[in-house]
């Protein structure tokens, strides 16, 4: 499948290389694709945001909150494509990274009221550190998925497994609500309790007779 990563910060750099060893085509979709900054030797080609987000079926957009809304204007038109949005909605507060949005809406409500495309909420509830080695846990890490397109999420989830996720529906956009809260439980944790930030979500069931 063709994917394109809009953003080549911490957690595009990990997406891309994960989705391409799974046996995706992928290319960035960055302001300056010609910006020695993004060669980090992962061997995959650069174009401008716009360039990339059309020419992907799915389009990752993996930037922070600050520029989330341009970026996605950047893209254009994404009418029939699916957009996967792994934004969280953070600000600098008096003790550090907090959300700056929450209870009536979310990030991921009014991005996907900005695009044609059929948006998906998911990975976006662990750090980037994780998104680049699921496959390596004794368990497969959750992700949860929302989304108002049955099909759109299906295929997300499809994708979340090829990378090491084990996907969860988790109903329509509204309840990325519920989700940028629980990215902000593992923010709190690694950068200000010292958890080790190879951590990840994952159910378990008790053993039972």
């Amino acid at each position: 499948m063709k994917i394109a990563v809009i953003g080549k910060g911490r957690v595009g750099s990990v997406l891309g290389p994960a989705f391409a060893k799974a046996g995706h085509e992928v290319v960035y979709g960055v302001r300056e694709p010609a910006d020695e900054k993004y060669d980090n030797g992962d061997e995959i080609p650069h174009d401008t945001t716009e360039g990339a987000a059309q020419w992907g079926e799915v389009v990752i957009l993996a930037v922070d909150w600050s520029v989330a809304e341009s970026a996605l204007a950047e893209c254009g038109d994404l009418g029939g494509k699916i957009l996967i949005d792994c934004t969280n909605p953070l600000t600098m507060g008096e003790e550090g990274l907090e959300l700056a949005l929450g209870f009536d809406t979310s990030a991921g409500e009014i991005l996907a009221g900005q695009t044609a495309a059929k948006a998906v909420k998911t990975l976006n509830q662990v750090g980037s550190p994780v998104m680049g080695m699921a496959h390596a846990f004794p368990n497969r890490p959750i992700q949860f998925v929302a989304g108002e397109d049955e099909d759109a999420k299906a295929l997300v989830s499809s994708l979340l497994r090829d990378i090491g996720f084990e996907p969860i529906d988790y109903g329509g956009i509204r309840n990325a609500r519920q989700l940028e809260p629980l990215a902000m439980v593992w923010i709190d944790q690694a950068f200000k309790h010292g958890m080790d930030p190879q951590t990840a979500w994952h159910f378990m069931k008790a053993d039972g007779d």
